[in-house]
């Protein structure tokens, strides 16, 4: 492999194959990268170090674990707290992402409730109350495409 910015096509190609399933065993990536599998155990390591990799994660229907309805909230903060609340946001296990944007809203944040009672209490008990928020708006997610 490279230096830190650099990665090569076999490095490109593991990326892709994690990318897909990040449960390929080493000795999958080996034979479709034609390297062995300690070769490909030490480029992840490498691609995990220098931050080409940030984690290996589990995508999960939360819709099948009973939450059934899945908001976009779009946050506009008051100067200086934007910070702060992403901070704040993170900590709430209705908030499963968070995207720090330029746009009309600073904080996107995708959040997941049971019913209409629970995204309700969040909303009034919780979100309103925050010390920094200017304005709030929610959409539904009707589906996902992927």
């Amino acid at each position: 492999m490279g230096s830190v910015d650099r990665i090569d096509e076999r490095d490109r190609q593991i990326v892709a194959i994690l990318t897909k399933d990040a449960r390929s065993s080493l000795r999958d990536i080996a034979k479709d990268v034609t390297l062995s599998p300690s070769s490909i155990r030490t480029r992840i390591a490498r691609l995990v170090e220098n931050g080409f990799i940030e984690r290996f994660t589990v995508d999960v229907d939360r819709r099948k674990l009973g939450f059934e309805i899945q908001v976009v909230a779009m946050i506009t903060c008051k100067p200086g707290f934007s910070e702060s609340l992403r901070a704040t946001l993170n900590r709430y296990k209705q908030v499963s992402r968070i995207y720090w944007t330029a746009g009309p809203a600073h904080l996107i944040c995708i959040c997941h409730f049971r019913d209409m009672l629970e995204l309700s209490a969040f909303i009034t008990g919780e979100l309103e109350k925050l010390e920094g928020i200017d304005r709030l708006e929610t959409m539904f997610l009707m589906s996902n495409t992927e």
